[in-house]
């Protein structure tokens, strides 16, 4: 839409945007400047990149984008990050989720009574949310249906007070110190 950045620049100090969705592909230069100009407004930023890169993800986040998003989500995947966003939240597209539990969970594993009101099976799947697996590659390992996975997971979820998967692998990790 616009040419150079000068001119987003100008068109974002006259509009002052809930959010800015914006395309980096190629230039993560330009997402940490737009980042940067529009640290302290009100304007959030979500950065869209057709071949998204983990290391790059992280520290758009660091620099205070509030959505990672793939060029090529659906309408109704782009639909969530904005109420998401727009409500104060932070959304991620569920590989860049999955990379993130993948990441923190290189630690030993040692059982923290935060995890005690789980069944040895409920802890089990647990752990595999924690190694960054998902419902599918859960359901394999342990030889049970992808819906009895997520009827388990609905379970822990309940137990701990948790409402995501990331909370879920971050409690788990936690637990493991």
């Amino acid at each position: 839409m616009f040419q150079d950045l000068g001119a987003l620049y100008g068109a974002l100090d006259k509009a002052h945007p809930t959010v800015v969705l914006f395309d980096y592909d190629g230039n993560i230069g330009e997402i940490e400047e737009l980042l940067q100009f529009l640290k302290g407004t009100k304007s959030a930023v979500m950065a869209m990149n057709s071949s998204p890169v983990y290391s790059d993800g992280i520290l758009l986040l660091k620099e205070g984008a509030r959505a990672l998003l793939n060029t090529y989500a659906s309408p109704n995947n782009i639909n969530q990050a904005v109420k998401a966003v727009v409500g104060g939240n932070i959304w991620l597209y569920p590989e860049f989720i999955q990379m993130m539990i993948r990441q923190n969970s290189m630690m030993a594993a040692q059982h923290h009574e935060a995890l005690d009101p789980l069944s040895a099976r409920e802890r089990e799947l647990a752990e595999m949310v924690a190694l960054g697996m998902s419902n599918k590659e859960i359901g394999q390992t342990a030889d049970i249906t992808e819906q009895t996975v997520k009827t388990h997971l609905k379970t822990v979820y309940e137990k701990l007070g948790v409402a995501s998967r990331l909370e879920l692998a971050i409690m788990v990790n936690n637990a493991r110190r």
